[in-house]
């Protein structure tokens, strides 16, 4: 209870105090709003995450590249893409051959740094190659540019 004030004249009336609770309605409206908009919010970024799924198991494939061959990694990797262009529903495009499929996977990226155009020549020939040999250097290139694109790209 609030204690009197005491007023020189009488004439001065003050109002009855304005209790802090309930809350008027629009107060009520906004924190349902709020809880909606959060609840939107987790259950898009719960299916984001679901949805890509596929992503973090193609780089997780990629780990263990120390161990293939470099026809094998030439491979794996094309496969790993083909299968991500499968993921999202473009049939047509796994069935291109691979002179055709790069610079497709490249106008995706935009990236100058990790294009497939620089790699081209190992990924066309070195599956047919009997024995190719690739540097480390473009090893290490070719499992970045694959895990860049597997992560960034737009299908």
């Amino acid at each position: 209870m609030q204690a009197s004030i005491e007023l020189p004249n009488k004439a001065y009336l003050l109002p009855n105090a304005i209790p802090n609770w309930p809350p008027a309605w629009w107060f009520w409206l906004a924190l349902f709003a709020l809880f909606v908009t959060l609840a939107l919010m987790v259950f898009l970024g719960i299916r984001h995450h679901q949805q890509r799924a596929y992503r973090r198991e193609a780089i997780q494939q990629l780990q263990d590249w120390h161990e293939l061959s470099d026809q094998e990694l030439a491979e794996h990797c094309l496969l790993l893409i083909r299968r991500c262009l499968k993921t999202e529903g473009h049939d047509t495009l796994i069935s291109l051959p691979t002179a055709k499929l790069l610079p497709f996977l490249d106008s995706q990226i935009r990236s100058r740094k990790y294009a497939f155009q620089h790699l081209s020549e190992e990924l066309i020939e070195l599956p047919y190659r009997p024995a190719g040999q690739l540097s480390l250097e473009k090893r290490q290139n070719l499992i970045a540019t694959t895990k860049f694109w597997i992560r960034r790209h737009r299908a």
